[in-house]
């Protein structure tokens, strides 16, 4: 899939956040033990990703973070993002007219 920094990444309504003493959660609502820990800097990425109106306002305020290669990131970031589609976590959608539509492209 070709993902656009203009798309929008949201969770899928099978997961959401959680967070207890031991960490951030993703949590997968319609199969119980399918629970993934993330770690600080995967909490971060996607907090950022969620929360943000774009892929690139999240690209920009992580940056503004982290002392990172800008092209580095960028890839990483990418790679993260086709994870997350790859198992059902979050979709990728388009903003027209401000309204969302969903990607179907896979």
């Amino acid at each position: 899939m070709n993902i656009s920094f203009t798309q929008k990444v949201v969770l899928t309504d099978n997961f959401f956040l959680a967070e207890d003493e031991g960490g951030i959660f993703i949590v997968n609502a319609q199969q119980e033990g399918q629970d993934f820990l993330l770690d600080d800097v995967a909490a971060q990425m996607l907090f950022a990703l969620v929360g943000s109106d774009s892929i690139q306002e999240a690209y920009e305020d992580i940056l503004e973070l982290e002392a990172v290669d800008p092209e580095v990131f960028k890839n990483d970031l990418l790679e993260y993002i086709e994870d997350l589609k790859n198992d059902g976590i979050i979709k990728i959608i388009h903003q027209k007219d401000k309204l969302y539509q969903e990607d179907m492209v896979s």
